[in-house]
């Protein structure tokens, strides 16, 4: 059209070289127009009022996947898919009978194109037309979107999860200002199911902040927690307590942290807040748990051990007075096998090895275990296997029946008394009358026979006789004990009275005597008869045990509430392996005819039967003490 004008003007005027150049111009504009034509990025193409193809430019070609040449001439609607045609054409109608002249990107929204592979895509187009010797010409502008639709899909489709997770998440998410109430900005649905009020009355109403749903107990705690991590521009975490609508105390866990501009002041505060009322529930539970297994665990009879990989994990307080130790650590890491006694070493760890191999729990078994001060204690153990969270382990109890075991001993001492009293009033009555008539005839023959040898041998009859007789008196006294008359009695007394009996035997025998008794002494609640013998039984041992003489120590001392009698020799002392045996009836570590062997049976019995205890040391070559307790008298 500009180039026609410019024609008709220099026709007109009747002069060529203007002409010329106009046509020059316009030819350079033309080549410019279709540089740009070309070079643009979206497709432009040009339709005549048939809606037919008169400009496709390279992008076009790219788009559609026609070259120029193919589409030049080509109905529009070849590059519409088929449903969208007859649409397509009525509006293309209507805005060109609208009186607008352009319609910008987007503005149409989205339309779809075909391509010459049959494939669809989106396109956003802006249009314009024109009139050209009373022509119409539509030129359209297009830009593939099929990108942007797939991000804007993605993105609609992560919002969808999103909600979706914030919808399922439980408790809910929040947004809210930095001011005194925290009020709130946005929550997700999670608020009402977790403090019971609308998410209208805390958005919309404005009845509500949050910051008034936290317990006034915890209210200024948790702002202060929050103030100072919002300054310290990090993250903050929270337990605490709220009141729900309904009055209801609950527990939540909160995780939030403060939103800055870029000029680093904070714009608000976001975060994440669940209710953990139960597992603060559980949490209390297993405390009292724990408590109630400790409290448990403190009062147990036995000692406690867990053993874990060969090492001792855990001591109760039993356990560590069991063992003479003063802490815990004095037996933790050590192997089981370090506090049992040797002997038990291979039951032990059998034992171990069928729990961990999956006997839940073994017998009661009775072993020794050695402390830390090398003492043998007798004890009952079981074991137990367990799992926890750091894997198996063996539960080991122990309890100390070492009194158990001496109170079983003395019974069975006790049990053989008992038989040994009725054996012996048997005794004294079958066997006294015989040897009565027996020392009777020796007697009377005695006055008769005037031969030496058979007067030697009477004798000898005689002796025999009047021994087997002080025998059955000893075991007839030891039978019938009568029950000890216990009354206030002063023991020194008794010791200075018996002792004046031994002393032309001491002096022959060449033996000191050392008196050591406290004045003045309390007095003892006991049986005189009974004390004298005692104190005869204990005395004549020890003149037994110095046969070349000696040195005897005789003590007396209060210790209260008991007052403690010491009888100590000089003389050969007692063998180690004889010692546990020396208050059984009938033993004796003296020589064939010097001793009965009821002498100690019988003091031990006196002592107990007078709640008192008798204890014996001895060291062989170097002598022996016995230690004698008897209560004391308490006047009043």
């Amino acid at each position: 059209m500009e180039a026609q004008e410019t024609g008709s003007q220099f026709d007109t005027a009747g002069a060529a070289a203007p002409r010329q150049k106009a046509e020059e111009q316009l030819l350079v504009g033309q080549f410019r127009l279709k540089g740009i034509i070309e070079s643009a990025m979206d497709a432009i193409i040009t339709v005549d009022e048939d809606q037919r193809l008169v400009l496709f430019n390279r992008a076009a070609e790219q788009m559609f996947g026609y070259s120029a040449q193919e589409a030049i001439g080509q109905p529009l609607d070849r590059f519409v898919p088929d449903r969208f045609r007859d649409v397509h054409r009525h509006h293309i109608h209507t805005f060109g009978r609208s009186g607008v002249t352009s319609r910008k990107m987007g503005k149409l929204g989205t339309v779809m194109g075909l391509r010459s592979n049959g494939e669809e895509f989106p396109i956003e187009a802006a249009i314009s037309h024109i009139d050209v010797d009373g022509k119409k010409y539509y030129t359209v502008i297009l830009r593939d979107i099929t990108e942007r639709k797939r991000a804007e899909d993605l993105l609609q489709e992560s919002q969808r999860q999103l909600t979706t997770l914030i919808g399922n998440l439980p408790g809910y998410v929040y947004r809210c200002r930095n001011d005194r109430g925290w009020i709130f900005e946005y929550l997700s649905d999670g608020v009402s199911d977790l403090t019971g009020y609308t998410m209208e009355e805390y958005l919309v109403q404005r009845t509500i902040a949050y910051g008034t749903n936290t317990h006034p107990g915890d209210r200024e705690r948790v702002r202060q927690d929050v103030l100072a991590a919002l300054e310290q521009h990090r993250p903050f975490e929270l337990t605490y307590r709220i009141l729900t609508k309904a009055g209801e105390v609950k527990w939540v866990w909160e995780r939030g942290e403060g939103i800055y501009a870029q000029d680093g002041t904070l714009s608000y505060l976001e975060g994440f807040i669940t209710d953990v009322t139960e597992r603060k529930r559980a949490e209390h539970l297993l405390r009292q748990s724990e408590e109630r297994y400790r409290r448990l665990i403190a009062v147990s009879p036995y000692a406690i051990l867990v053993n874990r990989g060969d090492h001792i994990i855990f001591a109760n307080d039993r356990a560590i007075k069991l063992f003479g130790a003063v802490k815990a650590e004095e037996i933790l890491e050590k192997s089981p096998m370090d506090l049992f006694h040797a002997d038990d070493h291979d039951i032990v760890r059998e034992r171990i090895r069928e729990l961990f191999e999956g006997t839940a729990q073994g017998p009661m078994l009775e072993g020794t275990i050695v402390t830390l001060g090398g003492k043998a204690v007798d004890v009952e153990v079981s074991g137990a296997r367990f799992v926890d969270e750091e894997g198996p382990a063996i539960l080991i109890m122990l309890r100390d029946v070492s009194e158990r075991k001496r109170l079983q001993d003395q019974l069975r001492r006790t049990e053989r008394v008992a038989e040994l009293g009725t054996l012996a009033s048997g005794m004294a009555h079958e066997i006294g009358t015989p040897m009565n008539v027996i020392l009777g005839r020796a007697e009377y023959l005695m006055d008769r026979v005037t031969e030496e040898p058979i007067k030697r041998g009477l004798r000898t009859i005689i002796t025999q006789v009047e021994r087997i007789t002080k025998v059955m008196n000893q075991l007839l006294s030891f039978a019938r004990r009568k029950a000890p008359q216990r009354v206030p009695l002063d023991l020194r007394k008794v010791i200075e009275d018996g002792m004046e009996m031994f002393q032309e035997r001491l002096a022959r025998n060449q033996i000191r005597i050392k008196m050591e008794m406290a004045e003045p002494c309390p007095m003892v609640l006991a049986d005189a008869d009974q004390m004298s013998q005692v104190l005869l039984n204990l005395v004549m041992n020890a003149l037994h045990a110095m046969p070349e003489g000696g040195t005897l120590r005789v003590g007396l001392e209060p210790e209260r509430p008991m007052v403690k009698l010491t009888i100590v020799d000089t003389g050969h002392g007692i063998p180690p392996e004889a010692i546990g045996n020396i208050y059984d009836p009938f033993f004796t570590t003296k020589e064939f005819g010097k001793g009965t062997g009821l002498g100690l049976t019988v003091v031990k019995g006196i002592i107990e039967e007078h709640q008192g205890s008798i204890v014996v040391e001895s060291e062989e070559g170097k002598g022996t003490r016995f230690t004698v307790l008897l209560p004391m008298y308490q006047s009043g």
